[in-house]
């Protein structure tokens, strides 16, 4: 199963189609977690099954993004899945065990051949449903620290996390979706919810260097 939230601004459309065409030549289930009010419209434009969150960040965002939490719901539900970034090309995927997995994406202007490695982000994981025991977030994807808190999150649990070394997913330049200010509150709610301390910076750095230091490459 393929877990996204895609976004119903018609800014990023053309990526999206192209990423779920992708995602279909791996022949399994693929599911987009959005708000009531925006489904509608998806329905009409993407050929995928949709399912309501519980919560979304509305109060934090003013638009209806969805919480990492809210997809670990599907997984418990499913046994298993890959969560994704909705505009994230997959080229291939590793043999998936019992492991969580976690992938950084290579990222293009005009060819996928000519794609450079995204070293600060992670854009899609593969878990099982006993991964999935974990705190809810106010963190939503499309938004930022989302993607450190789900592998802080793990460890903190005592699971250990694989990385492959192959290129396996690929994303297209586009202009960035979110603002500096919601970074900065995305990695305070992030320091909240995990314990870590320090500037909004700081977080994030050691976030990072927490998270690529006890990654086991497959």
């Amino acid at each position: 199963m393929i877990i996204t939230s895609l976004a119903p601004s018609h800014k990023n459309k053309e990526n999206q189609l192209k990423a779920i065409e992708s995602w279909k030549k791996h022949d399994t289930k693929i599911i987009s977690v959005n708000h009531i009010s925006e489904i509608k419209q998806l329905e009409k434009e993407y050929n995928v099954e949709f399912i309501e969150p519980e919560k979304t960040g509305f109060d934090l965002f003013r638009k209806h993004y969805v919480p990492a939490s809210e997809l670990l719901k599907v997984i418990k539900k499913e046994g298993s899945g890959l969560i994704i970034n909705s505009d994230i090309i997959i080229k291939d995927l590793p043999k998936f065990g019992d492991n969580p997995i976690i992938f950084n994406r290579y990222d293009f202007t005009d060819s996928m051949d000519r794609a450079a490695f995204f070293r600060s982000g992670f854009d899609a994981f593969y878990l099982k449903a006993e991964h999935c025991d974990l705190p809810e977030t106010r963190l939503c994807l499309g938004q930022c620290h989302w993607d450190y808190w789900l592998p802080i999150m793990l460890m903190q649990k005592g699971f250990k996390i694989e990385k492959s070394v192959k290129p396996h997913i690929y994303h297209k330049k586009h202009e960035l979706q979110y603002s500096m200010f919601n970074w900065k509150l995305t990695a305070k709610i992030f320091g909240d919810e995990t314990g870590i301390k320090g500037s909004e910076q700081s977080i994030s750095h050691k976030a990072f260097s927490h998270i690529t230091g006890r990654l086991i490459n497959i």
